[in-house]
Formats: structure tokens, sequence, C-alpha cells
């Protein structure tokens, strides 16, 4: 039995609910969508290419794990809403830690395809904001590492001040990284025109849909720091 001072949920927040539900449930098809397709290019392309190799990995590495460890600490995230605090915490360790590893492997892949061409290094638009990208992953993975060990260091540094610092580079390294990847849609890698532009309008998409849950910690977060 319901105690007086229970509250129910109001209309306006049930309905909000479950718009977020529904958007999620559309980011989660639009990211697997993009990242079947890209391998699918990948696969017509042939593996015996290392570039293909670098599309492959940098695309996965982006498009899902890091996209997906952001939205395991999303509470309206589907597949890990039922889950603990912890547990979330867990699995959004694991898919960064893949992420970064197919990041870095796929850039390294190219790196060492274009010495072995004697081509320059960082001279698009969209190799340097890979570049950009991969520097704010280190960031946010030497700030994730602090994080896990913020009660421990409390004393030298609030545990917030590093939370927020994970929270701002982890975003700025996924934004600029699917921008990167955007960058390098073509017409002639896609296939057609069309497909280019539904790719990159699915990729802006995914990225505002999955920082919604990002940007609502960190609110939370700043709310309890100001208090």
């Amino acid at each position: 039995m319901a105690t007086i001072n229970e509250q129910k949920p109001s209309s306006a927040e049930t309905t909000v609910k479950y718009v977020e539900v529904l958007f999620n449930t559309i980011n989660h098809v639009l990211i697997g969508y993009v990242t079947i397709y890209l391998s699918y290019v990948s696969y017509m392309n042939g593996f015996s290419n290392l570039f293909t190799w670098h599309i492959f990995l940098c695309a996965i590495g982006y498009h899902f794990f890091m996209a997906e460890s952001f939205l395991t600490l999303y509470a309206s995230n589907s597949w890990t809403s039922m889950n603990s605090a912890g547990t979330k915490r867990h699995l959004h360790w694991i898919l960064q830690a893949i992420g970064f590893l197919t990041i870095f492997v796929g850039t390294g892949l190219e790196i060492y395809q274009k010495e072995q061409n004697k081509r320059s290094h960082f001279k698009s638009d969209h190799a340097i904001t890979g570049l950009v990208s991969m520097v704010f992953i280190v960031l946010s993975l030497l700030n994730g590492i602090a994080s896990y060990y913020s009660v421990k260091i409390k004393h030298i540094i609030r545990p917030i001040y590093i939370k927020l610092c994970h929270y701002l580079t982890g975003i700025v390294a996924f934004v600029i990284g699917m921008v990167s990847l955007a960058l390098e849609y073509s017409a002639r890698r896609m296939a057609s025109t069309e497909n280019k532009n539904m790719l990159i309008s699915f990729t802006t998409i995914v990225i505002a849909l999955t920082l919604i849950g990002a940007v609502k910690t960190m609110y939370g977060q700043l709310k309890g720091f100001c208090r």
C-alpha cells in the first residue's frame, strides 16, 4: 500500500518519460543502421586494403561503442534502465575501452599506410578533426581513471571537478570524432549522393540524441554542486 507521502509522477512527467524512451529507441535504430551500413561498405571495398580497416574500425569505434557507452548511463536507455549504477559504470567502461582501442588501431593503420606510401599526415579536415578527437579521447581516458579513484583522491581535488572534466572531454571527443567521420562520407564511397546525405543526417541525429543523457547527468551534477 502506498504511503501518504508517496507522490505519483504527473502526466507531464510521464509524457516526457515516454518521449525520452521513444527517442532512445530511434537512436538505437539509427546507430545500428549506420554501423551496419558502414560495415557493409567496408566489406564491399575489401578488407585486404588497410584503408578499409581504418574506415571500419573508426566507424564502429565512434558510431557504435562510444555512442552506446554514453547511453549506458542514461536513465531512459532501454537495455540498461534496469541495471544498478555500478553495473552501468562497468558497461560504460567496457564499451569505451573497446571503442578507444578500435579507434586507435584504425587510426594507426592509416598512419602506417601513409608512411608506406610516403604521404603527408593530417592535412585534410577529416584527418585534423580525427587527431583533435584522439587528443580528447586520451584526456577523457585519464579523467575517467581519475574519476574511478575520485573518492581516494578527494583530499587533493573534489570528485565533482574530475567527473565534470570527464564528461566534457568525453563529449568533445565524441562530437569531433563523429564530425570527422561525416567529413569522410562521399558520394563515391557511399554509392550515391542520397546515401551520403542520409548518413550525414543520421549521424547528426545520433550525436544529438546520444548527448541528451550526458547533458542531463552533467546538469544534475551541477545542481548538486551549487546547493
